[in-house]
């Protein structure tokens, strides 16, 4: 007997706790009305903060672009200034070696 009591008093307590959860959350829904086209605009001024971020964001790409362009221009200089000056000194070098066996 005692057990079937325990069982009803545990369903009772969980039955009660239930309606607290819907009661909350009806307050919490009736508040979202409340607040629902302050909610919206707020999130309204958020994606055209992170529009302008995103426009931001583009035009700094562009110039970092533009600088990788400008270095990579650069390496391609000092490559072939490697190569000519290797030519040279491979040119240099096999004029002095014909120069010295004649």
């Amino acid at each position: 007997m005692e057990a079937a009591t325990k069982v009803n008093w545990n369903d009772d307590r969980l039955d009660h706790f239930a309606d607290q959860v819907d009661k909350r959350f009806e307050q919490v829904d009736e508040r979202f009305d409340r607040f629902e086209e302050r909610v919206v605009e707020r999130f309204e001024r958020v994606d055209e903060r992170f529009e302008q971020v995103d426009a931001r964001f583009d035009k700094f790409e562009g110039h970092v672009e533009a600088r990788f362009d400008r270095l990579e221009d650069r390496f391609d200089s000092l490559h072939h200034s490697l190569i000519i000056t290797l030519g040279g000194i491979v040119a240099a070098l096999l004029a002095l070696f014909a120069t010295a066996h004649f």
